[in-house]
């Protein structure tokens, strides 16, 4: 019986991420795989493991990937719809046998949010399209 204090959804979902240190604002982008997440924490796996340590409080972005392949080129890790939240990272797990995939488990310490971002493009009188986004209120 689990007695955990936050149910968890368990799915497999590739995402990007980012991993912010607070202090410095130094971050690091990825892509890695989802495994859990709930109201209380989420664990996800990345090649290679992540430059963190348990105990150490990050913020942390995430974003599902897209399902094309072809729309895997963009440059920014999370520039639509994602996830972010304030983490303690509680450990890092060794891979499984035939696999080079380190677990990442993360306490949330903030609430998770979703941001949603609007993608805005206007047509100049030269042709050119311009791109604006901002962020939707919810």
């Amino acid at each position: 019986m689990d007695n955990r204090s936050h149910p968890r959804l368990h799915f497999r979902l590739p995402i990007r991420f980012i991993v912010e240190q607070p202090e410095t604002r130094d971050s690091q982008a990825g892509q890695g795989m989802l495994k859990n997440i709930s109201s209380g924490g989420i664990l996800f796996q990345v090649e290679p493991p992540l430059p963190v340590k348990p105990g150490q409080v990050r913020e942390f972005f995430f974003c599902p990937m897209p399902e094309q392949p072809a729309q895997l080129e963009q440059t920014e890790p999370c520039d639509l719809t994602h996830f972010e939240a304030q983490g303690l990272v509680l450990r890092i797990e060794r891979p499984e046998p035939n696999s080079s995939a380190y677990g990442v488990a993360v306490q949330f310490l903030s609430a998770l949010t979703k941001k949603d971002v609007t993608i805005k493009m206007t047509i100049s009188p030269r042709g050119r399209a311009g791109i604006r986004s901002k962020p939707v209120k919810e």
